[in-house]
Order: structure tokens, then C-alpha cells, then sequence
């Protein structure tokens, strides 16, 4: 059994992919793997991010996403802005289902490991709490060393285990992506996972291989 919280420095730096293709990998090694999104914002008629991963699992959406908001905001400012709640211990309930359920669950969180997913708690408590491992992903290029950075100190501050950094998005065109691995790994002490850019959903299947061994398949 294996539980996870994949979390980024920043919004956009492809948490859902690197999510999606992780379980694909599980999934495909035969390993019972399950998706977990426990809010997501910005949904429209159907949560894309939830949706995707889903696909990747065999889940139904409404297990990989429970509480759903429509603005693009934090899970806490959605809150605020729309004017309905959600319950953390409906929350811990269902991540606890999961665990009985399938031998990997893999939590995406929203934004970073401080944005916070209901007042005074975030994904920090969140990740605490559910006793999970994280899994850090930044960009590839220019503006990675300094939310890596406080990302990796903020998680290890708050007693969190750090699994993996990855950086996603390698494309060879940004200076900066030859050196970004090095430095990362001079300031934290964690040589990085390093994920290419590529066309669709899918990764080759050796990248595949690097996220697998991350969690120890």
C-alpha cells in the first residue's frame, strides 16, 4: 500500500499529467490503483482534471472528485466566493474507502502544498493527516529554483515525508533546464526526476518507468 500527495510549486506545472501518468504506469504493471482529487475548482460540466484521471484508472469521476466549485480559485476562496462548504472528515471517509479499496491512491491537491483547501487547514494538514507521501512537481525552466525551494523546506517544515521531485516539461529550448537539475539538487539535497515535454497525454514508456520507480514499482 502506498499513499501519495502529488503537489506542485505553482498552478500549471502539470501536476494532473504527471498524476494521470503515474496511474497509467500503476495500472499498467497490473498494480490496483486509485485517483483522488478531493476539490476541484474551475469545473465546468465535468471536472477535467478528475475526468482525465479517471480515464487513466477506470474510476467513476464522482470517486475521484467529490466536492466540485466553478470558479478558478483555491478550494478555500471557492468556498467564500460561492458560498457553500464541504465536510474534511466527508473528505478523510472517502480517501479512507480508497485505501481499502485499491493498493496505490494517488492525491492530487490544488496550486502548492500551502494553499489552503478550508481556513487555517492545507494541503500540508491534508497531506499530515492522511499520513501521505509527497511527490513535488515544478517546472522544467525559469522560475523553478526559488518555489522548489520553499515548496521542499515549507513540506519538510511541517514534518511531511518528501518522496520525489520531478520536474516536468524538459523541451531544450530554455537555458535555464540544463541547470535547474543541478541547482535543485544542490540546494535540497534530492537529485530531481526529469520528465520531458511531449505531445498528447501520454509519455514514452521508459519516462513511464522513471515515475514507477519513484514509488518503488
Amino acid at each position: 500500500m502506498g499513499t501519495y500527495l502529488i503537489t506542485g510549486t505553482d498552478t500549471g506545472v502539470g501536476k494532473t499529467f504527471i498524476t494521470y501518468n503515474l496511474a497509467y504506469a500503476l495500472r499498467e504493471k497490473g498494480v490496483k490503483v486509485g485517483c483522488f482529487k478531493p476539490v476541484e475548482t474551475y469545473v465546468r460540466d465535468i471536472p477535467e482534471d478528475g475526468n482525465l484521471l479517471a480515464k487513466a484508472t477506470g474510476q467513476k469521476v464522482d470517486e475521484v472528485v467529490p466536492v466540485k466549485f466553478r470558479l478558478p480559485l483555491s478550494p478555500y476562496a471557492a468556498t467564500m466566493e460561492e458560498g457553500k462548504s464541504f465536510s474534511l472528515d466527508d473528505l478523510r471517509d472517502k480517501f479512507e474507502k480508497l485505501k481499502r479499496k485499491y493498493e496505490v491512491v494517488l492525491v492530487e491537491g490544488a496550486g502548492g502544498v500551502a494553499v489552503p483547501i478550508d481556513r487555517n487547514y492545507t494541503y500540508a494538514d491534508l497531506a499530515r493527516d492522511w499520513d501521505l507521501e509527497v511527490i513535488i512537481v515544478g517546472r522544467a525552466g525559469l522560475g523553478t529554483l526559488n518555489h522548489t525551494y520553499l515548496s521542499y523546506f515549507y513540506a519538510r517544515k511541517r514534518g511531511l515525508k518528501i518522496r520525489a521531485i520531478v520536474l516536468n516539461g524538459f523541451s531544450g529550448e530554455d537555458a535555464s533546464e540544463r541547470t535547474n537539475p543541478i541547482i535543485v539538487e544542490e540546494m535540497i539535497g534530492i537529485k530531481p526526476i526529469q520528465i520531458p515535454r511531449v505531445v498528447g497525454l501520454l509519455l514514452p514508456a521508459d519516462e513511464r518507468r522513471k515515475l514507477l520507480e519513484l514509488v518503488g514499482f
